[in-house]
């Protein structure tokens, strides 16, 4: 019985404990929300985060509702994920993973493209325009945040995408790009506007066999002779040069 009473003691004074100290948080204006972490961006602004998080300064942050920021913030074309919560006593954090451009395309406007097909909103000046540019397609009426529904934009923001990821040098190479029945995959490079003709396949393949031409014209300084390259026969890379 004793073993019992001193149980039923200790159970209600750490209940009272509880139940005091959360009314003590609740009255504390030290877990006011006073500040708003913010990670991940690049294309976002930080005022567009808070804008669309639209977090009361002034509310309890055991009041701020993550999950309802969270879908919030979801909306927003550029943001693939995020995550929300809290950090006590008084800041939000807000961490983000942006979709990030391969490609724009230039259509009453810029627009940024991902490697999974989204259409992000017109480019700012201040994102910068070091993306290889898709020529020759147009968007017709898709707006930010939707998939575009063009099979050609969709293979080849899928291809930079990749190659993105796997051969940076040659990516980077890339000022803009088509596709034509003919010639089929076609792009212009950033130095000396060259030509380079890829074919209908294999293009990721291709790719690894511009780059080690692309440096070998570059260390003899060839590069400004160059008409065209053609990679669209099997194991052959044709170096046409200008006329003198």
């Amino acid at each position: 019985m004793k073993l019992t009473g001193k149980y039923i003691f200790i159970s209600t004074s750490l209940i009272l404990i509880f139940l005091n100290l959360s009314v003590w948080i609740q009255d504390n204006h030290a877990f006011s929300v006073k500040k708003v972490l913010i990670s991940g961006t690049s294309l976002l602004d930080a005022e567009d985060i808070i804008k669309a998080a639209d977090i009361d300064p002034a509310s309890h942050i055991l009041e701020a509702d993550v999950k309802s920021v969270t879908r919030k913030l979801e909306i927003l074309p550029q943001i693939k994920n995020v995550r929300v919560s809290r950090i006590f006593p008084s800041s939000i954090r807000i961490q983000v993973e942006e979709r990030n451009p391969v490609a724009l395309i230039i259509d009453n406007g810029i627009w940024g493209v991902d490697a999974e097909g989204m259409l992000l909103p017109r480019f700012r000046s201040r994102h910068g325009l070091d993306y290889p540019v898709i020529v020759s397609e147009n968007l017709q009426r898709h707006n930010p945040g939707e998939r575009i529904d063009n099979a050609r934009v969709l293979q080849l923001v899928s291809f930079l995408g990749i190659l993105k990821e796997s051969n940076a040098s040659v990516y980077s190479l890339i000022s803009e790009l088509s596709w034509n029945e003919i010639e089929g995959l076609r792009i212009l490079t950033v130095r000396r506007n060259v030509p380079v003709l890829f074919g209908q396949s294999s293009h990721l393949e291709k790719c690894k066999k511009l780059a080690t031409a692309w440096q070998y014209l570059s260390v003899k300084n060839r590069l400004d002779s160059i008409k065209y390259l053609d990679l669209r026969f099997q194991n052959q890379i044709i170096i046409k040069k200008r006329a003198v």
